[in-house]
């Protein structure tokens, strides 16, 4: 098991990466961006998919589904009547 004080310190000793000197100017940079283009995704658009997807939930509870009638199909090929829990409950 890795001793996490011990990691710390060795990580602490390590050099700095010097891409960290110029993350600054990216992150202005960005920020500026955002404050003359906007968010990328406003509000709006996220009440507009709310209300979208509350009206497809709403109206498919409502709308009733049609039902549909399928043959019975016994599983590995033995009729429901002669399965084992139909045969167990039955007194001859």
């Amino acid at each position: 098991m890795m001793d996490v004080d011990t990691a710390l310190s060795c990580l602490r000793e390590l050099p700095v990466d010097p891409r960290l000197e110029a993350i600054d100017d990216g992150v202005f940079d960005a920020l500026a961006y955002q404050r003359r283009h906007g968010a990328p995704l406003s509000g709006a658009v996220f009440g507009i998919a709310a209300g979208v997807a509350l009206s497809v939930g709403l109206l498919g509870s409502v709308i009733p589904a049609r039902e549909t009638r399928v043959s019975s199909i016994a599983p590995f090929g033995a009729p429901p009547a002669l399965a084992p829990s139909t045969l167990l409950g039955t007194s001859e």
